[in-house]
């Protein structure tokens, strides 16, 4: 980079936060305004003309009312007509984008109060109302993703053809086609431009013209991306802008999850989408080129008409067919171990604990894009998912209602992705891409879907996942009543766990392990609700059952020692754990979940003694607890570290009561390195310290023990509000701890 790119790259480090928010607006709207112009000066190169658009545009985002910055854009514009040859030299590229700009927003707005008179499902209900209501929301989102659909491809016409107008006169035969979220009927009111321009084929053959022609297109596109990012909806990362990523680069706290920033050298437009029919059909049979990251030859399977000659892209699909044929086997080997990776790394029980707290964007996209995978498997050729169940449902993959089921989870699925659109900002004073609503502003899902929605949405997106795993022939779902209660649980619906489940323990005379499961999912709800007497009641009477699923059995043994130990009947918890831990050791359960109950039991014998008095035997419990761990499965390695680390403190505090503070030190010493290994609470941490101060004053080492409750006080002001810490018990005792310290190193 020049001199000048250093500079300009400096100072917008120097204009940001920590968190990379524009401190001085102004002073950031000047700095794009810069790389703007500096950019512009690289023409005739298209990318960097580009860039400069992008940059221009961020600038008049953060400070409208700078003449200067528009006048330059205004000029920067016309400008590019010249360069550009085009025919047309007076069009107003900033009225076109003012045009485009207008019918986005009516299409947002259409969207927004689609949205807004879409009903909840209630509870209350009869099983033929329910499947009413789905019905009715499927129509409802299909028909507004039809909507958009047919908006966004108006938008991108009226922009192509004034590109048309513009640039004169055509060399060829040519059409636009687009692909993506638009060329499968999933398109947001977000959604991206994306697009790829099809000359006819054997221009390719005439070498002197064929460069003119690809002359003209190239200039025809720049046009089309800089109208579009007139529309001032483009982050400036997003386009491999090298100045402002070297700024990002180079800035101390780089987030995790922003990919668009720290990719965006990557994203360069390697790959030319202006090609002659049968030369772009080549991407089918390349697994190199890529577009922005993505395969090529799996977007091209996909695409939509926009603009142009349709004889054009009817030869272009025609072969698309023609080669996917061909390549049919190997691809389909190579999508299901695709599918296999997802399936492991995306989990529809892990996203539901994710979604509890704050939405996320991707989790919905995972089951429309397990559809498509679902529907390549079995050659389903349709574009849009709902149409991919359809074909599904017609060729007996999917009964009728698994195909229900199927499109009302994916009506589910786009109602949220809407939703995140519409409410979607970019924060003015943030120069790198926010995806998604900040927390403070991001409603839970059971606000915007209501509780049922929710619950079996993602009871639908599980068992797709279960029937991916198992096999790939017919792939009917059933949804149980226990599964409904599970998910309950998950979500933290307790109250609304025990009123359902009351409902239905009355009315459902059959007995059996569904029966049991439902008891159990209310006998944990009434556990969170801290009701533990309703909840024994509910132990006692399933631990005297019948019961065939030995998972379940041992769930409720282990359950009940639990709730005797939250009741505070010690002395009763430690033998009934004592107790039922040779029953666990005769069930046919994996021996990860075995030691894991045993430790659980383990952990509640030692806790009891502990409460009793009895430090020594506690010390062999908790001992017994750490052995157990050794076993348990690494997918449990979370709370593996957490409870190794609290065990060796329950250790270490046996120890100090027993006055063996050196051994009390030691254990206390492992149970803070794996907090800190592990990056656990910063309260388990807390107590470390705490305890370790309190080994070495009791053994006169007074100057370690004020430094370890100097760190603890540093710690809980961390994770106290500050308005609490005044009435703050340990926050207290820190203090006091200190003061004692501090006197007796200053006596000495």
């Amino acid at each position: 980079m020049s001199e000048q790119e250093i500079s300009l790259a400096e100072d917008k480090i120097s204009i940001c936060d920590d968190r990379d928010e524009e401190i001085d607006i102004c002073a950031s709207a000047e700095n794009f305004h810069q790389m703007g112009l500096l950019y512009k000066v690289k023409s005739p190169d298209k990318i960097s003309l580009i860039r400069s658009a992008a940059l221009l545009n961020a600038a008049i985002s953060r400070q409208p009312s700078n003449p200067q910055f528009k006048d330059d854009l205004q000029q920067f514009c016309t400008e590019l007509l010249e360069t550009a040859g085009a025919e047309k030299m007076d069009a107003d590229l900033m009225q076109i984008s003012n045009q485009a700009a207008q019918m986005i927003k009516e299409m947002r707005d259409t969207v927004q109060q689609a949205l807004s008179r879409l009903e909840t499902i209630p509870y209350d209900i009869t099983i033929g109302e329910q499947n009413q209501l789905e019905v009715k929301k499927i129509h409802d989102i299909k028909l507004i993703q039809e909507q958009i659909t047919q908006k966004y491809g108006d938008v991108m016409r009226y922009i192509a053809e004034k590109c048309s107008e513009i640039m004169g006169k055509k060399p060829c035969e040519f059409c636009i086609a687009a692909m993506g979220s638009l060329a499968r009927s999933e398109v947001t009111p977000y959604s991206d431009f994306e697009h790829f321009v099809l000359l006819e084929d054997g221009v390719q053959n005439d070498l002197e013209n064929y460069q003119e022609i690809l002359e003209y297109f190239g200039w025809f596109s720049v046009i089309f991306k800089i109208i579009v990012i007139n529309l001032k909806e483009t982050v400036a990362p997003s386009i491999a802008t090298q100045i402002l990523n070297d700024a990002i680069n180079q800035s101390a706290q780089v987030s995790q999850s922003d990919t668009s920033a720290k990719n965006a050298d990557t994203k360069l437009w390697t790959t030319e989408l202006i090609r002659p029919v049968s030369d772009m059909v080549k991407y089918l049979d390349s697994d190199t080129n890529s577009y922005d990251g993505v395969e090529l030859c799996g977007v091209f399977r996909q695409t939509t008409f926009v603009l142009g000659n349709e004889e054009v892209y009817a030869q272009f699909t025609s072969q698309v067919k023609s080669v996917s044929q061909t390549v049919k086997e190997s691809s389909h080997a190579a999508l299901k171990e695709k599918l296999e990776e997802d399936l492991k790394k995306f989990s529809a029980f892990q996203d539901i604990n994710v979604l509890n707290a704050c939405l996320k964007q991707n989790v919905f996209c995972r089951f429309v894009t397990f559809v498509f995978q679902l529907g390549r498997l079995h050659s389903a050729d349709e574009k849009s998912p709902f149409l991919i169940i359809q074909q599904l449902n017609a060729s007996k993959t999917i009964n009728d209602e698994t195909a229900r089921l199927f499109s009302y989870a994916l009506a589910v699925s786009y109602q949220i992705l809407l939703y995140l659109e519409i409410t979607k900002r970019i924060p003015d004073g943030c120069f790198r891409e926010n995806p998604l609503p900040k927390d403070d502003t991001c409603h839970k899902l059971t606000d915007i879907l209501g509780e049922k929605s929710v619950v079996d949405y993602f009871i639908i997106v599980e068992k797709l996942q279960e029937v991916l795993r198992r096999h790939y022939l017919h792939c009917d779902i059933t949804i149980e009543p226990e599964d409904k209660f599970r998910k309950l649980f998950v979500l933290g619906l307790y109250d609304r766990i025990v009123s359902e489940g009351e409902k239905y323990l009355e009315s459902n005379l059959i007995v059996n392990d569904s029966h049991w499961w439902i008891q159990y999912h209310v006998a944990c709800a009434h556990d969170r609700k801290q009701q533990y007497q309703e909840s024994l009641a509910i132990w006692e009477k399933l631990h005297d059952q019948e019961i065939r699923d030995d998972w379940l059995k041992g769930a409720v043994m282990v359950n009940k020692g639990r709730c005797l130990l939250d009741m505070n009947r010690h002395r009763e918890a430690s033998l009934y754990a004592k107790r039922v831990a040779a029953k666990l050791q005769g069930l046919e359960v994996s021996k990860s979940r075995k030691y894991r109950w045993l430790s659980d039991l383990a952990y509640i014998g030692g806790w009891c003694k502990y409460e009793i008095g009895d430090y020594r035997e506690a010390i062999k419990d908790y001992s017994q607890n750490l052995k157990y761990m050794d076993f348990v499965d690494e997918r449990f390695d979370n709370y593996k570290q957490v409870n190794r680390a609290r065990t060796h403190f329950n250790i270490a505090t046996c120890l100090y009561l027993l006055g063996d503070n050196w051994s009390a030190l030691t254990e206390a010493k492992k149970s803070l390195d794996i907090c800190e290994r592990h990056n656990l609470s910063e309260d388990d941490k807390s107590n470390c310290y705490q305890l370790l101060g309190c080994c070495c004053f009791v053994k006169s080492e007074f100057d370690k023990a004020l430094e370890y409750f100097k760190t603890e006080l540093e710690l809980r002001q961390q994770f106290v509000l500050s308005e609490q810490q005044d009435s703050d018990e340990d926050i207290k005792i820190a203090i006091d701890n200190i003061q004692m310290c501090s006197d007796i190193v200053e006596m000495n």
